[in-house]
């Protein structure tokens, strides 16, 4: 019998996840619940399945409801779905945050349901190029045993890989997702910044950065290691150019940047320790 699904919250994650979940015939979505009807509706279209809901307590029974709305609504979303009297038992209520647990659905759990936490660790900056870019995704996941049993093969059938997070870690785990996409963004920016400070176009200096960032991480697939995949003055030694870079950038908190990353690099070269202490002092600048 094919599972039912609801969606409190019609974003990103839950419009990618209901897709994969009806493209693959693994679940009927029936309700779909969100602050605003319009992006019920085309959440609605983009999965190709479910009809709007206009509150919480009137969904329908569903054997598994996704939480798909912004961190700090999670638990009130708990709150207003153990006041409600439409739930089916050993029903199965999971959210997708990457930091919270699955003890902010605490609540829910009066009503003789199972809680869980599901993050697909992916950027969902728009649906559909999630959606075809999804199998491969890596999911860590923590909850009532009942909940993962169910959602574990739910979650692999659509391309996902599983694994399982400790409540306690999930704030830092989160964290090494910040640096590994939302940081490496930023670092785009200030890589743009110099490159037009430098008379690089705008158009070609973006190209350059997608084809620098793309060829340091076909590095590091290629090796799995940072320490092999890393290349450039650091990785060099060449303490010339690394003092050059940093007298010609002229915004003191960019040259602060460059200097501090560039000593969070120097771990990751195989330089003897005279040469790591050379780089570090030419890294180490005066107060500003």
């Amino acid at each position: 019998m094919q599972l039912v699904v609801n969606i409190i919250g019609a974003g990103k994650i839950g419009q990618t996840i209901g897709r994969l979940l009806v493209e693959n015939n693994l679940a009927k979505i029936a309700g779909v619940c969100n602050k605003t009807l319009e992006s019920a509706m085309a959440a609605i279209e983009f999965m190709g399945d479910g009809i709007v809901i206009a509150d919480i307590p009137s969904l329908p029974l569903a054997d598994i409801t996704f939480i798909t709305v912004p961190d700090d609504r999670i638990s009130d979303i708990g709150l207003q779905i153990s006041h409600t009297s439409n739930i089916k038992p050993n029903s199965i209520y999971v959210h997708c945050s990457g930091v919270l647990t699955s003890d902010v659905l605490a609540a829910v759990k009066i009503n003789n349901v199972f809680v869980a936490s599901c993050h697909p660790m992916k950027s969902f900056s728009d649906p559909l190029i999630a959606y075809k870019n999804y199998p491969g995704t890596y999911c860590a996941m923590e909850g009532d045993t009942q909940a993962s049993e169910i959602l574990t093969p739910l979650f692999q059938s659509f391309g996902s890989q599983i694994f399982s997070i400790e409540k306690d870690k999930k704030p830092l785990y989160h964290a090494a997702g910040v640096f590994a996409s939302n940081y490496l963004i930023t670092l785009a920016q200030q890589s743009l910044n110099c490159f037009t400070a430098s008379g690089v176009e705008e158009k070609i200096a973006l190209q350059m950065i997608i084809g620098l960032m793309q060829s340091a991480l076909i590095n590091l697939k290629n090796t799995l290691s940072p320490t092999e995949a890393l290349t450039g003055p650091i990785q060099r030694g060449d303490i010339s150019t690394i003092q050059k870079h940093l007298a010609a950038i002229s915004d003191s908190q960019q040259r602060n940047l460059y200097a501090l990353l560039g000593q969070f690099t120097i771990p990751c070269t195989t330089h003897h320790l005279e040469i790591k202490s050379q780089l570090a002092a030419a890294l180490l600048l005066e107060e500003q």
